[in-house]
């Protein structure tokens, strides 16, 4: 089972290459790296390169608000592996990571560039979602279920990734 901490994933994008910082981040949203899709545990850039990441770890699509990035950090690590090649395994390691993330998330303070009726209700989905996912996991979810899940949290997130950036 492969486990990656926020920390590991951040000290491995640290290292991404300048060509990764040039790909088209968010274009058809996260398009896969096409030059390095081994995962960062394993040396390579896998999901983060397709984020637009800098060399010296620089990320022009963090949004400012540190619990939504760190949120992120960890969904990246369980989303794209699942979308881009059906390998559920790190999302399934992840899953109790997710929901941490989650409830720190939640807890945090909406920064004012942020806050909306809208926002709030949409991390609450995200914190709720990330709880149910990390429960579905625990209770060995089918792959399919687990699967269709983790692309409805995904999405969720992306509502309020996408409508905030405080930077």
């Amino acid at each position: 089972m492969i486990r990656i901490s926020v920390a590991a994933a951040a000290a491995a994008i640290a290292f991404a290459t300048p060509a990764a910082a040039q790909q088209a981040g968010h274009g058809a949203h996260h398009a896969p790296a096409k030059a390095d899709s081994a995962p960062a545990a394993q040396g390579g850039q896998g999901a983060h390169a397709g984020h637009g990441m800098a060399a010296g770890g620089a990320n022009e699509h963090m949004s400012g608000w540190k619990e939504l990035d760190a949120y992120h950090m960890v969904m990246m690590g369980a989303w794209h592996p699942a979308k881009e090649s059906a390998n559920l395994t790190p999302a399934r390691a992840q899953a109790g990571a997710l929901a941490k993330a989650a409830d720190a998330w939640a807890a945090s303070a909406v920064p004012a560039a942020c806050d909306s009726p809208a926002t709030r209700a949409s991390v609450k989905k995200v914190h709720d979602g990330s709880r149910a996912f990390a429960q579905l996991v625990e209770g060995k979810g089918a792959d399919a279920a687990v699967l269709a899940a983790l692309r409805e949290l995904h999405e969720q997130f992306e509502v309020v990734n996408r409508g905030c950036k405080v930077k």
